[in-house]
């Protein structure tokens, strides 16, 4: 048994909380300054290492890697999420009740092989979803760290294990699973769990029982579950039975659950309404990476991010900010914090060991374009923008059409609209539209041009129609060639126009075209650079 620090109890913030020993040896509750400062990490930038030799300096440069983070919102509401979540996870559980130990009697003794046939919806569990490289299980596991993971209270002898976090396996297996949460109690209090529960005849509901056990004896405050995505590997029954645990266990013994995982976890909570709100039920949080507005051209958060990030140069005089090179950066990572923080690494170490000592443009590029070329088809899906395209990549962006494409596909009912309500509802049709075309397997550049074509010839048709009208132009034959016993009328092609296309600013007055063509931005006035 490992030594574990002796509580120490607080003052309780609120009434709920008073005479409960196992919230009242938890920290004190973070306000948001106190938790971004906390959660701030900033590598150390010594003069001295600016001057050492290039194959010396990249390896100071690596603390961009593993010690960078910077807080945002989402930093700040996770952090408030999960400290709600432990405290009132523990206020059915009062180590000081005279009914505790009766509890844990009858958690002994419950027959969890019944339970989860029918588990219940009124859970501690919520979630955490988002694409891969944005910073989830850095930050999840940031915050965690805040906390004691293990106390020990002498005046109850009782071993309170604050937080638990189990990596999903990759195959799914109930099983699996079961073995990697008594690795990590092991781990965290130095018992043999692993060794005295886990036998190569046991069954996964007989695991289940002991997993529930040992939770309710240790009083788990939080059991965080990440990869919840690779679930959906596992065989027949195996995501669904595993889900129903996991609300029964925090139904029956109370241990709030925090499932992470990529958007492609959102099909594991999507079969009925009860288990959506399954994965909401103590708030859920889309985790997203760094926004853009079309007004301004980058968020604030992105902004503050990145210039937080240029200040980590190990040169002797450092490259100046500017807004260009942040927005090279977006162009090249979409806002993904992972993979800027690993551009910005790897140009810095291509400008010091090319002896330039400086980052450029064409640093930037070269790096981009050599070293993180696999990322490059998720990149382009990000900056298309188009659901369809993001959607053929599982661990970005959360696929909300994808959410909708199946009501999407019922026809609403008609009531009369105003104009600006009617262009917004044809520009949503025209997004749902393409969307399935693209889950058609009609490629992303032929999607839109046929879904516009499509609604400007029956702008009325709800989206069966057109979607029926589509597949069966796709299925007509090709047409046979054109012979003098047989002539056939040539259909006249009209230009299908996009959104800024130039052809639009064409007129046929050239000065017209002229100062169309400079207000696009296409023409520029040389004299102004003279």
């Amino acid at each position: 048994m490992i030594k574990l620090p002796p509580a120490e109890y607080r003052e309780a913030e609120i009434r709920e909380y008073q005479g409960h020993p196992l919230i009242n040896a938890l920290p004190p509750i973070n306000s948001p300054q106190v938790t971004a400062k906390m959660l701030a990490r900033f590598p150390n930038v010594d003069e001295a290492e600016k001057v050492l030799p290039a194959h010396i300096r990249r390896h100071a440069m690596m603390r961009i890697l593993d010690q960078f983070l910077y807080p945002t919102k989402s930093h700040l509401q996770l952090e408030q999420m999960i400290s709600g979540m432990i405290r009132r996870g523990y206020l059915s559980r009062n180590i000081a009740a005279s009914d505790y130990h009766r509890n844990l009697d009858d958690v002994a003794h419950t027959d969890f092989t019944a339970i989860l046939r029918n588990a219940g919806n009124e859970a501690l569990v919520s979630s955490v979803i988002g694409c891969s490289g944005t910073g989830k299980t850095t930050a999840i596991e940031a915050i965690l760290r805040s906390y004691p993971q293990a106390i020990y209270h002498p005046d109850y002898q009782h071993c309170q294990l604050v937080w638990l976090k189990v990596e999903c396996p990759h195959d799914g297996s109930v099983k699996s699973l079961c073995t990697h949460f008594f690795r990590a109690i092991d781990d965290a209090l130095g018992t043999d769990y692993q060794a005295l529960d886990v036998k190569s005849r046991s069954s996964a509901e007989s695991m289940l029982g002991d997993v529930a056990r040992v939770s309710a004896l240790h009083s788990v405050g939080v059991l965080v579950i990440d990869e919840i995505q690779h679930l959906e590997k596992s065989r027949s029954g195996g995501a669904a039975k595993m889900l129903n645990f996991f609300v029964t266990l925090t139904n029956v013994i109370k241990v709030p659950v925090l499932f992470i995982g990529t958007p492609k976890a959102l099909e594991l909570f999507q079969p009925t309404m009860r288990s959506a709100r399954r994965a909401a039920q103590f708030g859920s949080l889309d985790w997203g990476r760094f926004a853009r507005t079309e007004n301004t051209g980058s968020d604030e958060e992105w902004e503050r991010f990145f210039k937080r990030l240029w200040k980590l140069q190990w040169f002797e005089h450092a490259t100046p900010f500017t807004d260009e090179m942040m927005d090279l950066f977006w162009e090249y990572t979409q806002g993904i914090a992972h993979i800027a923080v690993a551009l910005f690494y790897l140009s810095q170490v291509r400008a010091v060991v090319s002896g330039r000592e400086s980052i450029d443009r064409a640093i930037v590029t070269n790096v981009y374009q050599e070293e993180l070329a696999m990322m490059h088809p998720m990149i382009a899906a990000l900056r298309s923008g188009r659901e369809a395209t993001i959607l053929q990549f599982a661990d970005l962006d959360i696929p909300r059409e994808a959410l909708r494409v199946q009501s999407a596909l019922q026809k609403a009912p008609h009531r009369p609209v105003d104009q600006r309500t009617q262009t917004d509802a044809q520009s949503s049709k025209l997004e749902r539209l393409i969307a399935i075309l693209g889950q058609m397997g009609i490629g992303e550049d032929i999607a839109p041009i046929v879904a516009e074509q499509a609604l400007e010839e029956r702008p009325d048709e709800d989206l069966f129609s057109l979607v029926a009208l589509i597949k069966k132009l796709e299925e007509k034959t090709p047409a046979q060639p054109e012979t003098k016993a047989s002539p056939q009328k040539k259909e006249k092609l009209r230009p299908v126009y996009l959104k800024d296309d130039l052809r639009l600013t064409r007129d046929d007055d050239y000065e017209a075209t002229y100062r169309n063509l400079k207000k696009s931005g296409v023409v520029i006035e040389l004299s102004a650079y003279l």
